[in-house]
C-alpha cells in the first residue's frame, strides 16, 4: 500500500502533494530489463531514455489501496499499465513507484 498524507505549502498558502505519473514511450523493453537499466542507469536518466514528460497532479491526502489504480487512472485520464512509474512528492519528501506485472506498486530506491 502507498500512502502520502503529508502536505507541502504553495505559494497560496494552500496545502498539497504533487503526484506526477510518467508513462513509458514508444522505445520498447522488456520489464526485466527496464529494472536492470534502471539499477544501471539510475532513475533519471532511465525516465529521460524510456518515459514521456511526467503528468503533475495535486491532492491533499491520497490513500492508497486496491481501488489506487482506478484512483489514478480517472483522475489523470489515462490508463496505466505495468512499467509506469509515479511519483509523490510532499515537502522535502519524494518516492517512486513502478506498476509490476503483478499489479501491485514496487518502491524505487535511489541509491547513491
Amino acid at each position: 500500500m502507498i500512502y502520502c498524507t503529508s502536505y507541502h505549502k504553495r505559494k497560496e498558502g494552500i496545502l498539497m502533494a504533487t503526484l506526477h505519473v510518467y508513462k513509458r514511450n514508444s522505445k520498447f523493453i522488456d520489464l526485466s530489463d527496464l529494472v536492470e537499466e534502471l539499477s544501471n542507469l539510475g532513475l533519471t536518466d532511465t525516465l529521460q531514455k524510456y518515459y514521456n514528460e511526467p503528468l503533475e497532479k495535486e491532492a491533499k491526502s491520497i490513500v492508497a489501496g486496491p481501488s489506487f489504480l482506478q484512483y489514478l487512472n480517472r483522475l489523470f485520464q489515462i490508463q496505466i499499465t505495468t512499467g509506469d512509474i509515479i511519483n509523490l512528492e510532499s515537502g522535502n519528501h519524494s518516492k517512486y513507484y513502478m506498476l509490476s506485472a503483478t499489479g501491485t506498486w514496487d518502491e524505487i530506491i535511489k541509491l547513491q
